[in-house]
């Protein structure tokens, strides 16, 4: 299914030095604001902050930045936050760092935001579960019921972010 319209920039492999300044931006911006949402209680389980930067990150990039900057946001987001709790740190590294490859390996495959989006959710959902039923004690319900609005958001949000930038920011002018 290919729906896209406008161009997106090339996949970026890190053989190339903009990867890696692409990467910091984005595992900057996916630490950085949801340190800031916190002091306004719009951070957590609730609104997901890290993972708006991860899967724009790998829709636009392509899955190697995105995975880089999955793996790396929670890491260093712990390291100077301690957010997420390191009881579910694991866990999370998991399900972010599945979004960014999900959603990459995605758009290389030529599906649309939507396609691509909805479908790195549940991947990234799945590999959470999966880790909580293999290695926890944890309760599904509360895991499942508390990001709802999150999810609704990101849906709303992602799609237009990366269409604004496929129209404004990656369209090749002539």
């Amino acid at each position: 299914m290919n729906t896209q319209t406008k161009s997106l920039p090339k996949v970026l492999s890190f053989t190339e030095f903009k990867s890696y300044i692409f990467s910091a931006a984005f595992i900057t911006a996916a630490v950085a604001i949801p340190a800031i949402a916190h002091q306004f209680n719009l951070a957590g389980p609730e609104w997901l902050p890290i993972q708006y930067f991860v899967l724009i990150a790998g829709y636009l990039l392509g899955w190697q930045v995105g995975l880089v900057t999955g793996l790396f946001s929670v890491i260093f987001s712990f390291a100077l936050t301690h957010m997420p709790p390191a009881m579910i740190l694991p866990q999370v590294i998991l399900e972010i760092a599945v979004y960014g490859l999900a959603i990459g390996i995605l758009r290389e495959k030529k599906m649309n935001i939507f396609v691509s989006l909805v479908s790195a959710m549940v991947l990234g959902r799945l590999a959470r579960i999966a880790y909580i039923m293999l290695f926890t004690k944890m309760s599904l319900t509360a895991f499942i019921t508390e990001s709802w609005q999150g999810i609704i958001l990101q849906i709303i949000l992602i799609p237009a972010v990366v269409l604004l930038s496929q129209k404004y920011v990656f369209e090749k002018r002539v």
